[in-house]
C-alpha cells in the first residue's frame, strides 16, 4: 500500500502551527512574511511564512485540505523527490516575489499553487492533472474577487467573493468529473491562463503558478517512477 511520507511530513509541520495560530494570536505576526522586517535582516520569515495562515478558518481549511489530497495524488504520481522539487518552487517563486512587491502574508498557498500547476503539465493521469488544475482556479478567484473590490464593486468583498468561489467550485467540479471527456490539452491550459492572468495584476500566486507551469513541462521528459508493487498472494 502507498505510503505518501512526505505528504504527511509536510502536512504535519504546515498544520501544527496553522492550527496553534487560532490559540496563539502572536503567531501570526511573528512568522508571516513581512518585508520591513525581511529587509532588515529577519529573512528566516521567508519560510516560516508557510506554516501560518492568514486566510482565516476557511482559508486554514482549504490550504491544508488541498495539501492533503492533492499532495497524496502528487507524491503517488511524481514520486517524492519532484514533489518536494515542485512544492519548493512554487514557495521560493511566491515568497519572493511577495517580498520584490512589498506584500506582507502568510500561508502555503503559494507552495501548492507550484505543486499543483506542476502536477498539471507533468502528470500522466487525468485525475491528478483535473484535480491540480481545479485547484489553481482558487487562486485566481479570490484576488479578482479582492480587485473587484479595489476597483469599488459593491459587495465585492462578500458577495462576490462567494460567487467567484461557487464558480469556481463548479468549474472545478466539471474538470474533475467529466475528466476523461474533455480535450487532453484543458487541464495544462487552466494553470497557464490563471499565471498569466495573476502575474499581470502583481500577485504573488501568479508568479508561483508560472514557475510551477514551466518546472512543471520541463519535468515532463522524465519519466515517472513506477508504481508500488502489489504482491498476489499464492
Amino acid at each position: 500500500m502507498f505510503k505518501p511520507y512526505v505528504t504527511l511530513a509536510v502536512l504535519a509541520v504546515t498544520g501544527v502551527p496553522s492550527v496553534a495560530q487560532f490559540a496563539v494570536p502572536g503567531l501570526v505576526p511573528a512568522l508571516m512574511r513581512d518585508p520591513d522586517a525581511i529587509a532588515h535582516g529577519q529573512w528566516w520569515r521567508l519560510v516560516t511564512a508557510l506554516v501560518v495562515q492568514d486566510g482565516g478558518v476557511a482559508g486554514t481549511v482549504v490550504n491544508l485540505g488541498f495539501l492533503a489530497v492533492l499532495g497524496h495524488l502528487a507524491e503517488r504520481a511524481l514520486g517524492p523527490a519532484r514533489w518536494l522539487l515542485f512544492y519548493a518552487t512554487g514557495a521560493l517563486a511566491g515568497e519572493t516575489s511577495g517580498y520584490l512587491l512589498g506584500q506582507p502574508g502568510a500561508g502555503n498557498s503559494v507552495a501548492l499553487c507550484g505543486l499543483a500547476a506542476a502536477l498539471a503539465m507533468s502528470a500522466a493521469g487525468p485525475l491528478e492533472r483535473s484535480l491540480a488544475a481545479f485547484y489553481t482556479l482558487l487562486p485566481g478567484a479570490w484576488v479578482l474577487s479582492a480587485v473587484g473590490g479595489a476597483a469599488g464593486v459593491t459587495g465585492a468583498d462578500g458577495t462576490l467573493r462567494v460567487v467567484l468561489v461557487a464558480a469556481v467550485a463548479a468549474a472545478g467540479f466539471q474538470l474533475v468529473s467529466r475528466r476523461d471527456r474533455l480535450p487532453s490539452w484543458l487541464p495544462g491550459a487552466v494553470p497557464v491562463a490563471v499565471a498569466l492572468t495573476l502575474t499581470l495584476l502583481r500577485d504573488l500566486h501568479g508568479v508561483a503558478l508560472l514557475a510551477g507551469v514551466i518546472v512543471g513541462w520541463l519535468a515532463r521528459g522524465v519519466s515517472a517512477p513506477a508504481p508500488p508493487r502489489t504482491t498476489s498472494p499464492v
